[in-house]
């Protein structure tokens, strides 16, 4: 009887107890929903264009995006205002979601999101964030105007400087290392057939390369030249040495020549002659020319090597010496030693034999001066023509 009354009290103990603990557990659980109730704020979020009210009992905007099962939210999505501000009831969010590209630098690829409307924007973002140093030079596979599009493919080679001469343009621009022909195509520069360029096409450029191309181009061409007429000397009996005689004037023909024309970079460079015709042939003009190397004078036969005419002085300079050293006289001219050498003897008409002893300053080219063994002789001769026979 003892033990039966002994159970019961035991079993109303351990039932008091559930009792209390479940009374516990739900103060505890009604405490905890008065506690989150009262926290419990709503924002109003734009994504992308599109509003999205969003219940959150997270204290900043940070949190409350990235717990919310109504929207997808990245960490390179852009939030205004920014991640870490508090949570305030009907608080305005403004979300620019990125989309994932497949960026690629010279064949590495990178995996990457990004908020960025176009490409160029993109770029910039991307290259800041991995320490890429992309450069507006840079050539992308896709204009940097161009709206980002989900998944996109945007690839990145890095240019090099070269220097490009062309179509008489001189101007530096940036490429990507390709080979000659690839950055000619990719310039706009066509070649010709003929043309030439400073490297060859399989070159792969290298920074600062030069790229020079030259145009070359043909012409065939109808040209009209002169041909010289020949002058015939027809021997005469005159002194030698003396000027030729007319006989028959010349005149010079016409010939007709086709000729390939070579230019480059619009200057003629080569002239080839391909045939020609005569048109009018040349005439030749004649001359009669001295042939006599003697004379007679006096009784006396003169032989010499050559004859001129020539302009003579005259001058007495008694007791004087020459500039041969000999002492003046009678029968000694003063030449130009460029013409007659020193030494030779002449025979001068009008005055005789004589000897080129002397010099003067005056006396230049085809010009003599005689002595003579008076002043008045001197004056009486003047300055004549005549012809001076050197022997």
């Amino acid at each position: 009887m003892f033990q039966q009354e002994r159970t019961k009290v035991f079993a109303l103990v351990r039932t008091s107890r559930l009792v209390q603990v479940g009374a516990g557990l739900v103060t505890f659980f009604l405490m905890a929903t008065i506690v989150i109730l009262f926290n419990v704020k709503t924002i109003n979020a734009n994504i992308d264009g599109k509003q999205v009210r969003i219940t959150t009992v997270f204290g900043t905007v940070g949190q409350a995006l990235e717990h919310s099962s109504k929207i997808k939210f990245y960490p390179e999505d852009i939030v205004s205002p920014s991640r870490e501000t508090k949570v305030t009831d009907e608080l305005a969010v403004t979300v620019t979601s990125s989309v994932p590209v497949h960026l690629s630098v010279d064949g590495k690829v990178y995996e990457a999101r990004t908020p960025a409307k176009t490409v160029g924007e993109a770029l910039q973002e991307l290259s800041k964030r991995y320490g890429l140093g992309i450069k507006d030079v840079d050539e992308v596979n896709v204009a940097r105007a161009e709206a980002v599009t989900n998944e996109m493919d945007i690839k990145v080679l890095r240019s090099i400087p070269i220097h490009v001469s062309a179509d008489g343009k001189k101007y530096d621009t940036y490429l990507a290392p390709r080979t000659v022909a690839d950055a000619l195509d990719k310039l706009k520069i066509s070649l010709g057939s003929k043309d030439k360029v400073s490297l060859a096409l399989d070159h792969i450029l290298k920074p600062d390369d030069q790229l020079s191309v030259v145009r070359v181009t043909n012409r065939i061409e109808t040209v009209e030249t002169e041909m010289p007429y020949q002058t015939v000397a027809k021997p005469a009996d005159y002194p030698v040495g003396l000027p030729d005689r007319l006989v028959s004037r010349g005149s010079n023909g016409l010939q007709e020549q086709t000729v390939r024309l070579t230019f480059e970079d619009g200057k003629e460079v080569d002239r080839e002659i391909l045939g020609q015709r005569v048109v009018r042939a040349p005439i030749n003009q004649v001359v009669s020319r001295g042939t006599q190397t003697s004379i007679s004078r006096g009784g006396s036969t003169i032989s010499f090597k050559r004859a001129y005419v020539m302009r003579a002085s005259a001058y007495s300079m008694p007791g004087s010496t020459t500039a041969t050293g000999v002492p003046v006289g009678k029968g000694i001219i003063a030449v130009d030693p460029r013409v007659i050498p020193l030494g030779k003897k002449v025979y001068v008409e009008g005055y005789g034999s004589a000897r080129a002893l002397d010099t003067g300053g005056s006396i230049k080219g085809n010009r003599i001066d005689l002595y003579m063994d008076s002043k008045q002789e001197a004056l009486s001769w003047g300055v004549r023509t005549v012809t001076v026979y050197v022997q």
